[in-house]
C-alpha cells in the first residue's frame, strides 16, 4: 500500500494569524540591483515582519534555558523518526490531563518507547484561532514527568502550549527542555491520523540564537 503524507501544520495567513506577522512585497531588484529584469517579468521577493511564536512552531530549550539548544543545535535525529500518538480527546475541556490519563493513553497506543516523538491529540485544533482555544486541556506536572521519563525525543500538541494556565513558573516546560526535548505547539490534522505509530518530519529553519520559529510538521503512514 502506497505511504500517505499529512500535514500537520496551520497555514499562517498574514494579518489573521492573531500575533504580529506581517509580508511586505518588495521587486528584486530592490534587493539585487545588478538584476537585469525581462520586459513584463514577474520577479519578486518579501521582507517578513514577525514574532516567532506563531502559528504551528517549535520551541528549542533556549526558549527557557539560556545554556540550552537553539534552533540551530537541535540535532536532526530528534527532528525526525517514529511518533506514537496519544489521543486524549476524552479529557474534559479546561482540565488537567493527569499522570493517569497519559499512561492509559499510551497504552492504548501501544506503548512508548524511548527514543520516541510523542504527539497527543487534545482536540484543540478544532478551535485554532477561537477563543475556545484556550479552553483545551492542560498537562498536569505529573504526566509531563511521566511522558519524559518514559523517554521521547520530540514533543507535540494541538494546543497552544503546555503549562497549567495561569502559571508563570513554567514548570512543564522546564521538565521538557531541561532533557533537552523540544516542544511542537499548535499542531493540527492528528484526527486524520488512522494508525498509533507513523513517521514524522519536523524540520524548522537552523536559525542561530532563535528559540523558536514556525515549521511545516509531516507524518507519513507507510
Amino acid at each position: 500500500m502506497a505511504s500517505q503524507m499529512i500535514d500537520l501544520s496551520h497555514v499562517i495567513h498574514p494579518g489573521k494569524a492573531g500575533r504580529k506577522f506581517a509580508v511586505e512585497m518588495v521587486g528584486a531588484d530592490t534587493v539585487n540591483q545588478k538584476v537585469v529584469r525581462l520586459d513584463g517579468q514577474w520577479y519578486i521577493m518579501h521582507n517578513v515582519s514577525m514574532v516567532n511564536h506563531i502559528a504551528t512552531h517549535i520551541e528549542a530549550p533556549y526558549h527557557i534555558i539560556q545554556s540550552g539548544a537553539d534552533l540551530s543545535a537541535l540535532r536532526l535525529d530528534q527532528l525526525v523518526g517514529e511518533a506514537v500518538l496519544l489521543d486524549l480527546r476524552a479529557c474534559p475541556r479546561k482540565t488537567a490531563i493527569t499522570e493517569d490519563h497519559v499512561r492509559e493513553a499510551a497504552a492504548r497506543a501501544g506503548g512508548i518507547r524511548p527514543g520516541d516523538i510523542v504527539f497527543c491529540n487534545l482536540g484543540g485544533a478544532p478551535f485554532f484561532g477561537t477563543e475556545d482555544y484556550a479552553l483545551t486541556p492542560y498537562f498536569s506536572p505529573a504526566a509531563i514527568q511521566w511522558l519524559v521519563a518514559q523517554g521521547m525525543k520530540l514533543m507535540g500538541v494541538d494546543a497552544s502550549g503546555v503549562e497549567v494556565p495561569r502559571s508563570e513558573q513554567h514548570v512543564n516546560h522546564h521538565a521538557l527542555f531541561e532533557k533537552g526535548i523540544p516542544l511542537i505547539e499548535n499542531l493540527t490534522n492528528l484526527d486524520r491520523l488512522s494508525t498509533s505509530r507513523f513517521m514524522v518530519y519536523a524540520l524548522p529553519v537552523a536559525i542561530a540564537g532563535l528559540d523558536a520559529f514556525p515549521l511545516r510538521v509531516i507524518a507519513v503512514e507507510s
